[in-house]
């Protein structure tokens, strides 16, 4: 039953998901918490290796959160069902958006479309935050929010003035600098 409920969850994810695996994250949480295959605070521990990790964050975070739910079968099960909508949309569509390059519909269409990826992505954000920082200032500690605000805001600020510079490395420039902070 566990892979039949993977397989569907995963699908309507790939399915009914637009603007990357950012923007995934809301259905991800709602399909994982439904089904308890894993906590909140579990999943965006996944969320932040998933987005480590080499490869689309997508596909990492469904196949961490099908090996949870059941092992590597259930990774690839995850998996096959998240990229399955994907290759069978861009196979249907390739004909058509060729022969609509121009058309102001379905360019309107795909604004709409960012725009909802847009606001899901903000949304996500707001997930993490609220998982680390939030978090923080209901517990107290003013100083833990403080050093995280510390970090986004250098990581924001680097990107945006030095946008040449790997996200890996400010990455890991991150988790070396979240050490020392948090580190006993």
């Amino acid at each position: 039953m566990v892979f039949i409920n993977l397989f569907f969850a995963f699908f309507r994810i790939g399915l009914l998901s637009f603007g990357g695996g950012l923007a995934m994250i809301p259905m991800y949480l709602t399909e994982v918490e439904k089904h308890g295959w894993m906590t909140q605070s579990e999943f965006m521990d996944i969320v932040a290796v998933s987005q480590m990790t080499p490869g689309p964050i997508a596909v990492n975070m469904a196949s961490y959160v099908g090996s949870s739910a059941a092992g590597w079968a259930g990774a690839i099960v995850a998996t096959t069902a998240l990229a399955l909508p994907s290759v069978l949309v861009i196979l249907a569509l390739t004909t058509v958006l060729s022969r609509l390059k121009d058309n102001p519909w379905k360019n309107a269409f795909f604004f709409g479309i960012k725009s909802a990826a847009m606001a899901l992505i903000f949304y996500a954000g707001w997930l993490i935050a609220s998982d680390t920082l939030y978090a923080s200032l209901n517990e107290g500690q003013w100083m833990t929010a403080a050093k995280g605000l510390l970090i986004a805001g250098g990581c924001y600020l680097t990107r945006t003035c030095w946008s040449k510079l790997e996200p890996v490395l400010l990455i890991l420039v991150s988790g070396v600098i979240g050490a020392i902070f948090f580190g006993a």
